[in-house]
Order: C-alpha cells, then sequence, then structure tokens
C-alpha cells in the first residue's frame, strides 16, 4: 500500500477559518508568534504520525517571512523519518522577493520515507507557478497550489491538461485548485477521462466562517481511483482540511 497526504497548512497560523478564529486572532496573519508556529507543528507531526505516509505533499510552508518572525517551519516539519525533502518558493524562478517581501519565504515542500524521483515545474501564467512532479511506486504525482483569480486559473488549468496528457501512466493531480466556482472549472482536466475526480461528494475541505467549499481537490487514473481510498483529516491549524490517499497494492489480475 502507498500512503499519501497532502495538506494546504495556512502557514500554520493556528487560524481554523471560522469567524471567531479570524477575528480573535487576526494579528496571527500579520505576525504569528513562535510559540502558535511550533504549537500548530506538533499538532501537524501527530498527525502524520498517526497517518504513517509515505509522502507528505504540503502548500503553503513558510520558509521564513516577516510576518512569522523568519522561522523556518521545514526542518520541524521534515523531523527524522523523511529522508527526502525538498521545499522551493512557490512563485518562480524568475520572482524572488526580498527579505521584507510579504511574500519571502512563502513555500511548498514534499517529505518522502524512501528516495523518489522529484523535479519542479512552472506554469506560465499566474504567480504561484511552482508545481511539485514526483514519483513514487511507478505514480506520477503533480502537486498544485492554482491562482484565486479565476481566468489566470482557468489558463493555468488548461495548461496542467496539456501536461497531464504527455503520459498515459498512473497519475495523481492534487492541490488547492481553488475552483470557486465548481467542479466545471475542471472539465479540461476531465474530458480527456484521463482523470476523474476522486474526492467527489466528500465533504468540503475549505472553511471560511459559515461558507465551505470543496476547493482541494484530486483527480486520478481511473484504474488507479478504483483501488484508492481518500479521507479528509481534520487541520485545527489552518482554514483548509487535509487529503489522506491510500493506495491498494496492484492486484493479481493485472489492475494497475
Amino acid at each position: 500500500m502507498t500512503r499519501i497526504v497532502y495538506a494546504n497548512l495556512g502557514y500554520l497560523r493556528a487560524i481554523n477559518g471560522s469567524i471567531r478564529h479570524h477575528i480573535g486572532r487576526w494579528h496571527h496573519h500579520v505576525y504569528t508568534p513562535l510559540r502558535v508556529q511550533t504549537e500548530s507543528i506538533a499538532q501537524l507531526t501527530a498527525t502524520i504520525s498517526r497517518l504513517d505516509p509515505d509522502l507528505c505533499c504540503l502548500v503553503e510552508v513558510d520558509r521564513g517571512s516577516i510576518t512569522n518572525r523568519f522561522y523556518d517551519q521545514f526542518p520541524r516539519l521534515q523531523g527524522k523519518s523523511f529522508i527526502h525533502a525538498e521545499a522551493h518558493g512557490k512563485y518562480g524562478l524568475d520572482r524572488r522577493p526580498g527579505r521584507l517581501n510579504l511574500s519571502h519565504g512563502k513555500s511548498n515542500a514534499f517529505l518522502a520515507k524512501r528516495k523518489v524521483v522529484a523535479r519542479d515545474r512552472y506554469l506560465q501564467d499566474g504567480k504561484k507557478k511552482l508545481v511539485h512532479e514526483i514519483r513514487i511506486d511507478g505514480v506520477r504525482i503533480l502537486v498544485v497550489h492554482l491562482s484565486l483569480a479565476f481566468r489566470v486559473r482557468s489558463r493555468q488549468i488548461v495548461e496542467l491538461a496539456d501536461w497531464i496528457g504527455e503520459e498515459e501512466g498512473p497519475t495523481i493531480l492534487v492541490g488547492d485548485f481553488n475552483v470557486f466556482r465548481g467542479e466545471r472549472e475542471l472539465l479540461p482536466l476531465l474530458k480527456s477521462g484521463q482523470l476523474i475526480h476522486a474526492n467527489r461528494g466528500l465533504e468540503p475541505t475549505f472553511r471560511l466562517g459559515p461558507y465551505r467549499a470543496a476547493l482541494d481537490t484530486c483527480l486520478m487514473s481511473k484504474t488507479l481511483a478504483e483501488r484508492a481510498k481518500i479521507t479528509v483529516v481534520d487541520q485545527p491549524y489552518s482554514d483548509h482540511q487535509m487529503l489522506f490517499i491510500e493506495l491498494v497494492e496492484q492486484l493479481a489480475s493485472g489492475q494497475e
């Protein structure tokens, strides 16, 4: 079995998306105390230890910014059990914000318990360009965090559809798609039939007061979906919930 965690950490500000948190902890957006970050990391690592994933795919990791006391969260997230770990700025190679810029340190990351093959790819449009492409146990995994702007996001989705078409093997496309207009935004990725929406019908993953939305999306090859179990896991330190993906072993009948 291959176990994969995907999570938008919300920079570990201990804001769960409720109105009470947004109002009562408004200062965490401006300056997150170190105590809050370390407590959030402890909650996250306890959940990861319980789930025992082979791979963790993480977005909204802060590697040290003016809003978090320039504290690098990544080494504490890696711990000792993950032997392959990478974290890179999500804004692309052509945009390197200075130390006092609010975007400085804002990263995506992955953690693996064994050596994996990985590379960074960058979308043409938008500010958030980074896509981690990771290969583990014969599966290609693309991890994304798409734009809040509908028109930009639409172009990013079309480009991702082209990337998916590059290969026919088992593939997972997972991340924060920010599809506020619903599943119809995913049509360019679904129309070929190569991928299906694997977490359709599960509980929403994003919270803003009473508003709920399924922004965190997992698309995968049909043959993978047939042997996949996806669970939504609570993250009290973020306004997003975690996706836990379990892929059972290949069946003797020849299924992937």
